[in-house]
């Protein structure tokens, strides 16, 4: 548990995006998955990934069918918080280009994945999707999605540092001391409960601190306030 936390901190301390791709993909790898791809979620999408390992003949072929424009998982992505699964099914009933971008997807080795949205209100839509090797292993891979969506948590928090080059200085985000407390339990994966037991305070007294710290440093949602939090050294483990 240790080491795999140590190996997600370890993407906020990448100096290059080169050096996020190699971290992310053995983690990402370890995880079973085959292929990988992090990017932004707009219709506009340029089909070279920001990162990730999807064939080069899929992103080649991608670009000249402009497959940005109708792709089902950028378009859940830019409208949804929740991950969606996705599938080669020669059966399903689809409309235009959709009749042939899953088959063809397909042949490229992409039959079945996961698609994670990634969204901030410092950033625009991103996702991270990530496709398997065979149907017979989506049902397995489906309990690791927790795995996943931390990875991609901070996976996200890593990539707009780089992107944005950006060094928020602490003084801007300005956190109580209770409101660093109840992040730095978070971390250490206490639920709301825990950590209301622990400091002595209401649940939701617990989460109101945990909001206020997310809402300060422009992020939404734990994964990512603990993830910028270490990023900008606000806490340490």
């Amino acid at each position: 548990m240790r080491d795999r936390w140590n190996k997600l901190l370890g993407l906020l301390e990448c100096e290059s995006t080169g050096q996020l791709q190699t971290r992310s993909s053995a983690l990402i790898e370890d995880l079973g998955f085959a292929h990988w791809v992090y990017t932004l979620a707009t219709p506009t999408t340029v089909p070279t990934q920001r990162l990730g390992t999807l064939p080069e003949e899929w992103l080649a072929h991608y670009q000249r069918r402009h497959y940005a424009r109708i792709d089902p998982v950028l378009d859940h992505c830019r409208q949804h918080a929740t991950p969606c699964l996705w599938a080669a099914d020669p059966h399903a009933r689809r409309d235009g280009y959709l009749t042939e971008y899953f088959p063809e997807a397909a042949d490229f080795g992409l039959s079945v994945g996961i698609g994670m949205p990634l969204h901030g209100p410092l950033a625009q839509a991103r996702l991270l999707s990530v496709a398997v090797r065979s149907a017979e292993q989506a049902g397995r891979h489906l309990a690791k999605l927790g795995e996943l969506q931390l990875i991609a948590s901070f996976m996200h928090e890593a990539d707009q540092g780089l992107v944005h080059k950006r060094s928020m200085p602490a003084a801007t985000a300005q956190l109580s001391q209770r409101e660093q407390d109840c992040l730095r339990w978070a971390a250490e994966g206490k639920t709301s409960w825990e950590i209301g037991q622990l400091l002595d305070i209401a649940e939701r007294t617990a989460i109101f601190h945990l909001n206020n710290a997310a809402r300060k440093m422009g992020v939404t949602g734990r994964r990512q306030a603990i993830a910028r939090a270490l990023s900008l050294q606000l806490i340490s483990l």
